[in-house]
């Protein structure tokens, strides 16, 4: 048989498809206020963070390897503080000792 060569139609797109196009479509068409405060927060965000003194997480990790290292000198200078004390007493003990003389 021969086949003949039949102009396709175009498909047009059903009701329901098109209903649910709607709401991309008028959402990008219309502004909206959280999409340009999203806009406006990350054009920004640096500035924000010096005005209103917030913490950036950085900045928390920072503090807090800040915090281990000062805790553990606190840590060593109590055990040193015994050592310290005795070596002061025995010095006093010496000294009055000279005095006495």
């Amino acid at each position: 048989m021969y086949e003949t060569n039949v102009p396709k139609t175009q498909r047009k797109s059903s009701f329901t498809h098109s209903l649910s196009s709607v709401p991309h479509t008028i959402d990008n068409t219309l502004p909206s206020m959280d999409k340009r405060l999203g806009q406006y927060f990350d054009a920004h965000m640096t500035s924000i963070i010096s005005e209103w003194g917030l913490v950036a997480r950085f900045t928390l990790e920072d503090l807090e390897h800040r915090l281990d290292v000062v805790s553990t000198e606190i840590s060593i200078l109590e055990k040193e503080k015994g050592a310290l004390e005795g070596r002061a007493s025995a010095l006093d003990l010496a000294l009055r000792e000279l005095e006495e003389k």
